[in-house]
């Protein structure tokens, strides 16, 4: 049991080093920076959070001033990174969210679209709606009702039921 333990010691100890040098001591700062920017917005690309993208942008931005001998230090480029993450992400967060998220703000295009009731509709009851070929389980108003063959607006959904009312012209 003991041997064990060295043995697993020592081969933790020389995943640490190779060739008498610490690992990362032979991988240049302006490579590892690289390498995490890129690897930080892959993880953005498959998450999609706006956020990873910001911390990518930064570090790849560090490589490039590393590389320019303007943060030479580890302090200096540990700095510039927080810098370049935060500012970016405050100046371009929004901006990137209108640009990628798609049609959140958009209305859906049920709304507002007229429809036949195929099933009475009473007070307080659930009917049914003709929508793009397919019957739709509708409800109106607590106090109207919507007899058969009339047209009706959808004026909203809710889970799998359209909520309607009468067209209003």
């Amino acid at each position: 049991m003991r041997l064990q333990k060295q043995r697993i010691s020592v081969i933790i100890r020389n995943l640490y080093r190779i060739g008498g040098t610490p690992l990362f001591a032979s991988i240049s700062p302006i490579l590892l920076w690289a390498l995490v920017g890129i690897v930080l917005i892959i993880l953005e690309i498959s998450m999609f959070t706006f956020v990873l993208c910001f911390f990518g942008a930064g570090a790849l931005l560090v490589a490039v001033t590393t590389w320019m001998h303007i943060t030479p230090g580890i302090i200096g480029q540990c700095c510039a990174f927080v810098i370049f993450s935060i500012v970016l992400m405050f100046v371009l967060r929004k901006t990137a969210r209108k640009l990628f998220a798609g049609t959140k703000d958009k209305k859906p295009e049920y709304l507002g679209q007229q429809v036949k009731v195929i099933k009475t509709i009473n007070p307080g009851e659930e009917g049914a709606v003709s929508y793009r070929g397919s019957d739709w389980i509708a409800f109106g108003n607590a106090n109207e009702t919507y007899q058969v063959g009339e047209q009706v607006e959808i004026l909203g959904r809710d889970g799998i039921r359209f909520k309607v009312g009468r067209t209003i012209k």
